[in-house]
């Protein structure tokens, strides 16, 4: 039996960048890949290719193909971790958008959706499956994002994203960054904070159990003739997300009135700001899509839901904002 060396998990690599691309078809350069990133085990990036073969013809003596061509290629992937200060905003700047930066570190990041801009902004990855297998993926553009928020233990985060099709085969130039510390963001620290038209902030700490948040932008590669077996570019469709959170109920109503009166309200999801990295979305004018019933360790539970049909734009106030602050001076810089 010949000699075999298995690669264990650790083999694996990701680099990231804060810089989006200047343009499709182009790619980073190794002075911009500067975040050695932790990902889960289930992270995968892929390379899919479509062909066309003559299978389905006749004439050909045979039922089987005799003959098969390349049409097109594809890349996609799922980032998947616990969730530290830097990956949140970055995972939140390509998948929003739009970033406002401030500060002079920490750093805040407002991020918020394009009104009118269709084109995702885009990003090279730097991946290493094995001791051989290195590759850059340019043209990569967020897809969905899902936040899950637990009672304790770090936030998890899964984005998905797509690309034009293109890799880069080999490994980087300069050495691969060392890494840095992560500053990971717990759910113990969010509190869901809830105010009725009219009315009183109600901030759920002490009763919130589960909460996730999802973001989903429908990218997709835009393929025309004429762009060859790669898409020219990732162009968003129509944004949807939602918010799902758990909340016990007290023995004096004050949540189930809110979906059935259909009450206006305003969304404050944050975490505790004397922290020094910090987490928020806010939700400026919003109703109750569903109330349903639950059950949580024999605790009468409210699971409320809501939705980009519910969630509104109110006036120059995005329908949906997030904000990170972290160390990183700014996202969506283009190199």
């Amino acid at each position: 039996m010949p000699a075999i060396s298995m690669q264990k998990q650790s083999a694996r690599k990701l680099v990231l960048s804060p810089n989006q691309q200047a343009a499709y078809g182009g790619v980073l350069a190794d002075a911009n890949l500067t975040i050695s990133q932790r990902f889960g085990m289930s992270s995968v990036f892929e390379k899919d290719r479509s062909i066309r073969t003559d299978k389905e013809y006749v004439g050909k003596g045979t039922e089987f193909a005799t003959n098969q061509q390349t049409t097109a290629w594809d890349t996609k992937g799922t980032l998947k971790n616990e969730a530290d200060a830097f990956l949140l905003g970055w995972m939140l700047a390509f998948t929003c958008g739009q970033e406002v930066a401030s500060g002079a570190g920490p750093y805040t990041h407002t991020f918020t959706i394009p009104q009118i801009t269709a084109t995702m902004p885009c990003t090279t990855l730097y991946i290493q499956e094995t001791n051989d297998q290195m590759f850059k993926l340019p043209d990569m553009a967020a897809k969905s994002l899902s936040l899950d928020v637990p009672e304790r233990g770090a936030i998890m985060a899964s984005l998905d994203m797509c690309g034009s099709g293109r890799w880069i085969p080999g490994p980087m130039v300069a050495a691969i960054p060392a890494l840095v510390a992560a500053n990971y963001l717990l759910g113990s620290d969010f509190t869901v904070t809830i105010t009725p038209a009219a009315g009183a902030a109600v901030p759920f700490s002490g009763r919130q159990k589960s909460l996730s948040i999802k973001i989903d932008r429908g990218s997709a590669p835009f393929k025309c003739s004429g762009d060859g077996l790669y898409a020219g570019s990732v162009e968003s469709g129509i944004t949807k997300f939602s918010v799902d959170v758990q909340i016990a109920a007290l023995a004096t109503d004050d949540v189930n009135g809110w979906f059935e009166n259909q009450t206006a309200l305003s969304i404050s999801i944050a975490t505790n700001p004397a922290l020094t990295y910090q987490l928020g979305f806010n939700f400026p004018l919003c109703y109750v899509k569903a109330n349903k019933l639950g059950n949580n360790e024999n605790k009468v539970m409210w699971q409320l839901s809501f939705d980009e049909e519910t969630c509104l734009q109110n006036g120059a106030a995005a329908a949906i904002s997030a904000f990170v602050v972290n160390s990183t001076p700014a996202y969506l810089v283009a190199a």
